[in-house]
């Protein structure tokens, strides 16, 4: 089977993927700035199929190494949470330019790659559902959150003309707002938060006025998107949504978690200008258009959403005891 390469293995996505990878029989290094510690996502995984690497994609040697000794390459190392990329746009885009850079270098025809973007490079536009072929509009410089969305647009960009240049098989997978056990509450992402709130039983609160709206994919189902991609030579140098198109607004999610576990929680509103630094701007709908996936891998999401949530919070629930 294949030797597999993930950077950021041992972050929420990359954990989850790495998991799958092991138990479909392929060897696995996983490649992150994190100390293999009992904090660590991958601290108890025990296989004689699985490296834990800990360094930065900005070591060229040690990452041009690991490169060349894998045949699929996911890249996931990312700066998480709006707040983070709000105040550390440098570290934030260093992180995809540095990747990247090191690939375009590196790689071979013989090996091939994934390339996790984000729907957050779809920017201001006012379609929806997203579609993978709009035009792409971003904020002004001034808003450092677009520090994130402009480096992984880049990043596109780049591997893209890779792929036309000198054949390299890739795909680029733009997810949106994927949830599941193992999410760090911490990053600012609302489904962990707003559960973490439910079980210690305080209000649930919610930035601005709730109307704005996302969708929410179990982790599981973006593993499962993935592989389906990569597995899939006719994905070859194609960019695909990855997330689920059950739409809701944040203000209903926080109504649907109260109504799923704690049915007496006050909904709190909390103006953006009292939580967020600035450089902040809202986008008020991101759902994604999944035709494109479907059409080439056959792929749909199966978790809806409460049962996404019901799994996020039992696992929360049984870690916070």
């Amino acid at each position: 089977m294949a030797k597999c390469l993930v950077t950021g293995g041992a972050g929420f996505i990359g954990s989850h993927l790495i998991s799958r990878l092991l138990c479909d029989d392929h060897s696995v290094v996983a490649f992150d700035h994190a100390p293999l510690d009992k904090l660590n996502n991958l601290f108890n995984l025990n296989s004689s199929s699985f490296k834990y690497v800990r360094g930065s994609v900005s070591d060229s040697s040690l990452f041009r190494d690991l490169i060349n000794d894998a045949d699929h390459i996911y890249l996931l190392a990312a700066t998480l949470g709006v707040r983070r990329v709000i105040e550390k746009p440098i570290a934030t885009a260093n992180i995809q330019v540095d990747q990247v850079r090191e690939i375009c270098a590196t790689v071979c025809a013989h090996q091939k790659i994934f390339y996790a973007s984000t729907s957050e490079v779809y920017g201001k536009s006012n379609a929806s559902p997203l579609t993978e072929d709009l035009p792409l509009v971003l904020g002004e410089p001034g808003k450092a959150r677009w520090a994130y969305a402009c480096s992984k647009l880049l990043s596109e960009y780049l591997l893209l003309s890779l792929y036309r240049d000198k054949n390299i098989p890739l795909v680029v997978g733009r997810f949106f707002n994927v949830v599941g056990p193992r999410q760090n509450q911490a990053y600012g992402a609302v489904v962990p938060n707003l559960l973490s709130q439910a079980i210690k039983g305080i209000p649930l609160t919610v930035f601005g006025d709730g109307t704005q709206t996302r969708s929410f994919c179990h982790v599981s189902d973006a593993v499962d998107a993935m592989l389906s991609l990569m597995n899939n030579d006719s994905c070859n140098g194609g960019v695909y949504n990855i997330g689920n198109d059950e739409e809701i607004s944040i203000g209903d999610l926080a109504d649907k978690i109260r109504n799923l576990f704690n049915p007496i929680l006050e909904i709190k509103m909390i103006p953006y200008e009292d939580v967020m630094p600035l450089g902040f701007e809202e986008i008020l709908h991101r759902v994604p258009s999944l035709n494109k996936i479907k059409r080439y891998t056959g792929w749909s999401s199966k978790i809806k959403l409460d049962e996404a949530l019901i799994d996020c919070f039992m696992t929360l629930k049984n870690t916070s005891i």
